[in-house]
């Protein structure tokens, strides 16, 4: 295979990653790191090969903690599941109201499923507000990953194309 076509596909992963990121169905950091590997597959040399295992710890580090960190926060805050879950459909019902329901959703989603567990209004807006930003934090890690895998390919492509 080229490395032509290893960079676009490696490109497509990237927007697909950054897409990820928002996304709950979409493992944004995972694509995102296949795609690295896909440029240090087409143009390897000892740098990109070093960030790239560099970035695999990284972005296991993210995955995992994406994972955990929301139901942590809320366990913490006396939340429950329900809280996790309406978080998460309310993200999902909330892309189709973007940019507003990105926001929006998830919070809605936590308060109601919280209150249906609790029926105490103020636990459940409690609840929704770490669960809210429990989730921020985890969005804002996946895309900060991801950028950074997109501009390392993207160096690694301009280093192939006009340097070698």
């Amino acid at each position: 295979m080229g490395a032509d076509i290893l960079f676009i596909i490696a490109a497509l992963l990237n927007l697909i990653g950054l897409v990820g990121t928002i996304v709950p169905a979409l493992p944004g950091p995972p694509l995102s790191f296949v795609g690295m590997v896909l440029c240090c597959i087409a143009a390897p040399h000892p740098i990109m090969i070093v960030l790239t295992v560099l970035m695999f710890l990284f972005v296991l580090l993210v995955t995992v903690l994406d994972f955990i960190i929301p139901g942590w926060l809320t366990n913490k805050v006396g939340g429950c599941k329900k809280a996790t879950w309406g978080a998460t459909l309310g993200l999902l019902v909330g892309l189709f109201y973007a940019p507003l329901g990105l926001i929006a959703g998830p919070f809605l989603g936590a308060l109601l499923g919280e209150y249906l567990n609790c029926h105490k209004m103020d636990q459940a807006f409690k609840v929704a507000v770490y669960t809210f930003f429990s989730m921020l934090i985890g969005t804002f890690f996946k895309l900060v990953t991801c950028i950074v895998i997109l501009v390392m390919c993207i160096g690694d492509a301009v280093w192939y194309y006009f340097f070698t």
